[in-house]
């Protein structure tokens, strides 16, 4: 996975380690009363950019007609599917990057981040999930606290994707 933001302006950059900063902090707030043995031992594995900025599509058009601005998209890669919980560990996460966005204005660039375990985006690696594939593809790593990859996505074979397409199909037109 690449790692290197060379194609971003320097501020962008910085406001990447901004973010980045924030998610870890808010989350090591969330696991600071831990007294279960699993909670204390909940990390943070991965941090990847995905979307139009890994991509170099972005638009940052916020002053005009239009008033268009991409947001940074990130997928948070924790150890354990428990701290996924987005009430439970993340919120504050989110609300301090609104507020720093809109009220602070510490922040320029607005912030999507969703949360999955290791185990989930190998799984969907696995699978041939589309959204996983595309994020190990165009992904750029921000952090990562050892260098163990993802799994490698198996290809579909044209009866696969089609089960794939009914399942994605059924999940959103009910």
């Amino acid at each position: 996975m690449r790692t290197d933001l060379d194609h971003l302006p320097s501020t962008k950059q910085r406001e990447l380690e901004r973010v980045v900063q924030i998610l870890f902090e808010e989350f090591e707030d969330a696991l600071g009363l831990a007294s279960h043995g699993w909670k204390k031992k909940g990390r943070v594995l991965k941090v990847i950019l995905y979307g139009s900025y890994a991509r170099g599509g972005w638009v940052d058009e916020p002053h005009t007609a239009k008033g268009y601005q991409s947001d940074f998209d990130l997928l948070v890669i924790v150890n354990q599917k428990e701290l996924t919980d987005r009430v439970a560990y993340w919120q504050r996460a989110e609300e301090r990057l609104i507020r720093e966005l809109s009220i602070t204005r510490t922040l320029h660039t607005p912030v999507n981040f969703i949360v999955h375990s290791l185990q989930e985006v190998n799984d969907g690696l696995a699978h041939g999930r589309y959204f996983f594939i595309d994020v190990a593809r165009d992904g750029i790593s921000l952090y990562q606290s050892d260098d163990e990859p993802l799994h490698q996505p198996k290809p579909k074979t044209p009866e696969q994707a089609w089960e794939l397409a009914r399942e994605y199909f059924d999940e959103w037109f009910p």
